[in-house]
């Protein structure tokens, strides 16, 4: 329950990081209008709403309503920002590689651009849950799909063509297969987008393994046999009948492979080789402490959240595994 607490405070933190994290305020008046720029951001209004006048001053000039008291605006009334008063992307030069100040209302101090950590880790768990879903999912379409045509259709299909796949795969470690094919791309297309699919497609021979194992189990069943008797296709019963039946070990294996999938892309963006600065990553913020050693926050704070993030996923995974198989409850 504590790690799926954790995971749960990581899916709204993310969520709501513009209203956490932002130097466009929650709510402005501005030449005599209201305006809520902050909220915006939020998905899907992001996609949805054009921005205003106080979203094209802060893109022109982001430390606008920051230096107001330096430089009062007669057009601006009442405002309210963010308790993080920094958006992910902000550079402030006074503020390079400032430890962490609440006067200053940086709490995880600045990394070498002068960027507020804090913001830039909750913008970075985006990224890490993006790729933690996403590239599982892509793992299980492909793995599911495999898998079960290995198990369910056996003889030469399964020895010749899919186990054969699945162990050519295995072969190369998924670490160093995603570094080989990350390192050869375009660092223009390194993104979270990119880093998600080649994890997914990198990492998909474990959870074909075990849907193998599951179908070749229960594909002599009494239920399959019932199914087919009752004039079932073979397609059917494998995705109607055994599929289901098969979930349990492929749920729990999927939760391990969240936190897996959350490893890997922190570990690539620490090397340089994931996602590209200016874009925020929890690896990429870490890899800054083995410049500036003195800066222990660019190493606490993320490193902190990367091995919290496993950790939960893990423990969410045992849960699963112990609530949803008898023997582990026996």
């Amino acid at each position: 329950m504590a790690g799926l607490g954790f995971v749960g405070f990581l899916l709204v933190a993310a969520y709501f990081a513009p209203l956490i994290a932002n130097n466009k305020p929650l709510l402005i008046r501005y030449e005599g209008r209201w305006s809520f720029p902050a909220f915006r951001e939020l998905p899907p209004l992001n996609h949805l709403l054009p921005m205003d006048a106080v979203d094209l001053r802060l893109a022109a000039d982001p430390d606008w309503l920051l230096d107001l008291p330096a430089k009062p605006d007669p057009r601006v009334g009442f405002f309210l920002l963010p308790p993080v008063p920094y958006s992910p992307y902000q550079t402030r030069l006074r503020d390079v590689n400032l430890g962490p100040s609440l006067r200053l209302r940086h709490p995880f101090g600045c990394d070498d651009g002068g960027r507020d950590v804090c913001a830039r880790m909750l913008y970075g768990a985006r990224v890490s849950l993006l790729v933690g879903f996403l590239a599982v999912g892509v793992a299980l379409l492909i793995g599911v799909a495999v898998g079960a045509l290995g198990g369910y259709a056996g003889g030469w299909v399964d020895m010749v063509v899919v186990s054969r796949l699945i162990e050519v795969m295995m072969c190369f470690p998924t670490f160093f297969l995603l570094l080989a094919v990350v390192a050869v791309m375009d660092p223009r297309y390194l993104n979270a987008w990119t880093v998600m699919l080649v994890i997914g497609l990198t990492s998909w021979p474990g959870l074909a393994r075990y849907t193998r194992a599951e179908f070749m189990r229960l594909k002599d069943s009494d239920m399959a046999a019932s199914a087919l008797a009752a004039g079932a296709g073979p397609v059917r019963v494998a995705f109607r009948h055994l599929l289901p039946n098969a979930l349990t070990p492929l749920l729990v294996n999927a939760t391990f492979a969240v936190a897996g999938s959350i490893l890997l892309e922190s570990a690539v963006s620490f090397l340089g080789v994931g996602v590209q600065p200016p874009e925020p990553s929890w690896g990429n913020i870490l890899s800054l402490v083995t410049r500036y050693w003195s800066a222990w926050w660019l190493g606490l704070f993320p490193g902190a959240a990367i091995f919290l993030s496993v950790l939960s996923y893990n423990l969410v995974g045992e849960g699963l595994r112990e609530a949803l198989d008898p023997h582990s409850a026996g």
